[in-house]
């Protein structure tokens, strides 16, 4: 009894190391390489290209004027500080950032 499991352990030590060896052979090790620089670099190019974008947002924080639709009349419009010019309410403040 005690050689039948000496000989189970056995298979398995050597299933559990053609398991190991093939997962670790040179062409695996060359595909999850190439695979790991690819997914680094172009992780890399993402968030570069969203940190400038959202910099570039950030920084042009220039205040354009815009028309409020949800405003339409003078006295709601001038009570809330902003201009009513051509039947329509105009935010001179209104910032891109909104």
């Amino acid at each position: 009894m005690s050689l039948a499991g000496a000989d189970h352990r056995i298979k398995q030590q050597l299933y559990f190391m053609k398991a190991v060896n093939y997962k670790l052979n040179p062409i695996n090790l060359t595909f999850f390489l190439v695979g790991s620089i690819i997914l680094g670099v172009s992780s890399f190019v993402i968030a570069s290209d969203i940190l400038s974008s959202v910099s570039s947002i950030i920084s042009s924080s220039e205040a354009s004027p815009t028309s409020i639709p949800w405003i339409n009349n003078k006295f709601d419009c001038q009570y809330s500080g902003r201009t009513w010019q051509n039947d329509k309410c105009w935010d001179s403040e209104h910032n891109p950032m909104f």
